[in-house]
């Protein structure tokens, strides 16, 4: 037999091109200038190191390994099945999946099916990568099978993935369970249990996660580090904390020490539950077990002092982070900053800025959001408008975030022509507004009166292919009702619901507040029946409409029949009920009847506010039963409901007109004690005693303070 000659030289540039790819010594320029070598002298045996080359350009250049696999394909070197393969996955990275299944039939016309699950592998991963998976399992469960390729783990494991992805976890057991009860040699592994394990949790299944990690344990597979970790981390995002105790003890009974991913997760579950004292145990075993807490650990707690208004708190722990030799992320100094935001402490969020900038980090477009936004709710217009213009001197263009920050602010202040400014400054930027950014316009507008943008608007919206929700709508009605503007608010209903918008009962509610705004209270019972009639239960805040409607009606008796109805039937009444009713019933002087309903607020489990409270003590005031009111007055004190600046005035000036200057001069007294200020109603009918000329016989009964006034 003849012996195949090799050229040295050949064989040489073959075996250097194997041991630099085996080192990740060659680059894709470097690469390509060896297949172009190699290419020239290449033989049979060159293919392996052509792999290699197609390998390491595939790998940054998919499309490029392709046209390189052509090259291959016209020379005298036969491509094998890792050829093959590698052409697959450059095919589906490069998004040509039509190539990679033209490909995968060369493989099986080629007759390489021993190795073809290696390049069906490729092709499964691109499908599932695009939410395909179904066609990935009839590709495992029945192509395969047909060209007597027998699908691996590594294939049920893709198909795994791509199912859980799709948030398909539940079919995702299915199979795996088909698996084990089929028996055969291809059998789920510890990455197939991790996988649908992980995908059960994400979509809140946690009692059948629970189950298959427990078969998995009975099954002797060992989970690792990972799988626990990532097992105790979705069993902490849903708050199901029992069993990832469980989980870990589990752990440490194989001897898998836990690490500070497993206590981030717990630490994480038990903040996001309340439970601090929890979370200071996992602390004390952390120590206790030598681990120590990362950038990630500290971030969670300080996310949990900031959300509960303990700022100081979360700054003691970023400083000590940062002396413990910890660098803070942007997301670290993004929850300080919130937190800050949150507290309206805008000489630390200023200071937090200049830090973040001195340790050579670049605010991004969520921290100057925060800013904006902190300004925003305060309608801090100039401060807003310096950082928006900031944002650009630093190369950042405001985000879609950042524009419906501020032309809302806008809007809410009248301002309409900047923020129309804004809105157009934003589509030129290539920004498309969406329904929120309308939202605020066509509010501003509605605001404003100017009904003609309102309807420009709208239509342009409607142009754009956004579609107004039912929240949008809500906030166009209620404008529009609070304007008295009803016709329009209902023509705006009646075209809600011929494009299919449902109505809910805050709209149904909205458009009664604006017919009994008008005073059209059949309109109102009118749209009482329609909502009852498709299935829709009135609310507290329908029946507090109906209540008021009738009562400033003069229809005393009908708003008592809908107060009763609401008592026994149709739910509970809120302290505002009691207080619409209890008003009515006072000023058409059933007093008895007032009465009975404010002793029978408690018995509804409710409290007395100080609405309630007002009303009462004033018209007790009016009737002369002083003795009475300040009686009550005791009480609600007393039942810690405390009197404000407004009913102190209220019932000062009441006592006023009744001529009752000594009990007047005692709530003058309150108003003082608690630094409350001195209404100009009430410092008028002060002065109006003098004038009178009873100054000097009543200036010895007020405080010092408030009888200079006579």
């Amino acid at each position: 037999m003849s012996r195949r000659f090799v050229p040295v030289g050949r064989h040489i540039l073959e075996q250097n091109i194997k041991a630099r790819y085996h080192a990740g010594d060659i680059g894709t320029e470097d690469a390509l200038h060896l297949f172009d070598e190699l290419l020239q002298v290449a033989g049979r045996s060159s293919i392996h190191a052509i792999n290699c080359l197609l390998t390491v350009v595939g790998r940054d250049c998919p499309a490029l390994g392709v046209s390189l696999f052509n090259r291959v394909a016209r020379s005298k070197v036969a491509p094998c099945s890792i050829t093959y393969a590698i052409l697959v996955d450059c095919c589906c990275r490069a998004g040509r999946q039509d190539l990679g299944h033209t490909a995968m039939g060369h493989v099986i016309k080629m007759g390489f099916l021993a190795d073809a699950i290696i390049t069906f592998s490729h092709l499964l991963k691109a499908i599932c990568a695009e939410n395909k998976t179904s066609y990935a399992m009839d590709i495992v469960l029945r192509i395969m099978p047909m060209f007597n390729c027998v699908p691996d783990v590594l294939s049920y494991n893709i198909l795994f993935k791509g199912l859980c992805n799709e948030k398909r976890s539940q079919e995702a057991l299915e199979l795996i369970q088909v698996m084990v009860e089929h028996g055969g040699s291809c059998q789920p592994d510890v990455v197939s249990y991790s996988t649908v394990i992980d995908g059960l949790l994400k979509e809140g299944l946690v009692g059948k996660a629970y189950t298959l990690f427990s078969e998995m344990l009975q099954r002797e597979f060992s989970p690792n580090a990972v799988t626990y970790n990532s097992i105790i981390s979705g069993m902490c995002k849903v708050h199901a904390m029992d069993k990832a105790e469980e989980v870990l003890q589990q752990m440490l009974d194989r001897r898998i020490l836990p690490d500070v991913t497993t206590y981030n997760s717990l630490i994480h579950g038990y903040y996001s539950l309340g439970r601090c004292k929890e979370v200071d145990r996992i602390f004390q075993e952390m120590s206790r077990n030598g681990v120590q807490p990362d950038i990630v650990t500290y971030t969670i707690q300080m996310d949990y002092l900031c959300k509960s208004g303990r700022c100081t708190e979360a700054r003691k722990i970023f400083d000590s982070m940062i002396s413990l030799g910890q660098k803070p992320t942007v997301t670290t100094y993004s929850i300080l900053l919130h937190g800050y935001a949150m507290e309206k402490s805008f000489h630390d969020m200023l200071c937090l800025i200049d830090l973040m900038v001195g340790n050579g980090i670049v605010p991004d477009h969520y921290v100057f959001n925060i800013l904006i936004s902190a300004y925003a709710k305060e309608e801090m217009v100039g401060e807003v408008m310096h950082i928006f213009t900031k944002m650009r001197q630093q190369g950042l263009n405001p985000d879609a975030v950042s524009y419906g920050t501020v032309i809302d602010l806008l809007s809410r202040i009248g301002r309409m022509d900047d923020a129309m400014s804004l809105f157009n400054q934003m589509i030129t930027e290539g920004l498309a507004p969406g329904i929120i950014v309308f939202n605020h316009l066509i509010s501003g507008f509605c605001t404003c009166g100017k009904w003609e943008k309102v309807h420009e608007l709208f239509s342009e919206m409607l142009d754009c292919g956004i579609c107004p929700d039912t929240v949008f709508f809500n906030t166009v009605m209620d404008r529009l009702c609070k304007n008295g503007r009803v016709t329009e608010a209902q023509d705006l209903f009646d075209l809600m619901v011929h494009m299919g918008v449902k109505p809910d009962v805050c709209t149904y509610n909205t458009l009664m507040g604006g017919y009994l705004f008008v005073g059209k209270m059949d309109e109102v019972s009118k749209l009482l029946d329609n909502m009852v009639s498709i299935g829709m239960e009135p609310d507290v805040i329908t029946y507090n409409i109906l209540i008021d409607g009738y009562s400033k009606n003069g229809r005393i008796d009908d708003a008592l029949v809908v107060f009763r109805e609401m008592l026994d039937t149709k739910g509970k009444p809120s302290v505002i009920s009691f207080n619409i009713m209890i008003g009515a019933l006072l000023k058409c002087g059933r007093k008895a009847e007032a009465k009975d309903l404010f002793d029978g607020i408690w018995a509804n489990g409710l409290v007395p506010d100080i609405v309630t409270y007002s009303l009462m003590i004033q018209k007790l005031i009016e009737e002369g039963s002083l003795q009475e009111s300040d009686d009550l007055f005791v009480s609600m004190e007393k039942n810690g409901c405390a009197a404000n600046s407004r009913m102190l005035n209220a019932i000062v000036r009441s006592l006023l007109q009744k001529g009752e200057v000594p009990r007047a001069g005692t709530y003058l007294s309150k108003i003082d004690e608690r630094s409350f200020i001195l209404e100009a109603s009430t410092a008028s009918l002060l002065t109006a005693l003098a004038s009178r000329g009873k100054g000097q016989e009543y200036k010895e009964l007020l405080p010092e303070k408030y009888s200079e006034l006579l």
